[in-house]
């Protein structure tokens, strides 16, 4: 019986800490999808941001998209930073359904890691607004 009972007392806290570790994931994964809305959405405005914005909010349109940049003559050089710089080799696909995952899990960390830019950047907007 105390063997029965110590058995169904680490099982039952195994299923306990396998639901907090579930509740994580789930909340992670619904603030991913929250990040990704709001990254998308500022970038379907940037270009009126970037028109209606100062010269600091413009720094930080620039550095959050772009890095490298190098002025060649009257040529600007630069590289698009990750995820947008898939997003720009997207055009000749009919169908994003194929890279869904990839875009998800391979740039999930960069993806994440933009969390603090765009929360500035979305208080710019609402300055802006």
């Amino acid at each position: 019986q105390d063997e029965y009972d110590k058995k169904a007392h680490e099982l039952k806290q195994r299923q306990y800490e396998l639901n907090d570790k579930l509740k994580r994931i789930i909340e992670a994964d619904e603030n991913y999808s929250i990040t990704l809305i709001s990254l998308l959405n500022i970038c379907s405005k940037a270009p009126e941001l970037f028109e209606s914005s100062k010269v600091e909010q413009k720094r930080q349109l620039i550095n959050f998209l772009l890095s490298n940049l190098k002025l060649r003559g009257k040529k600007l050089e630069f590289k698009l930073r990750k995820p947008f710089d898939v997003l720009v080799n997207l055009d000749y696909r009919s169908n994003w359904l194929g890279i869904l995952n990839t875009f998800r899990t391979i740039y999930y960390q960069n993806i994440i890691e933009f969390i603090p830019q765009i929360k500035l950047i979305k208080e710019s907007l609402a300055i802006i607004s």
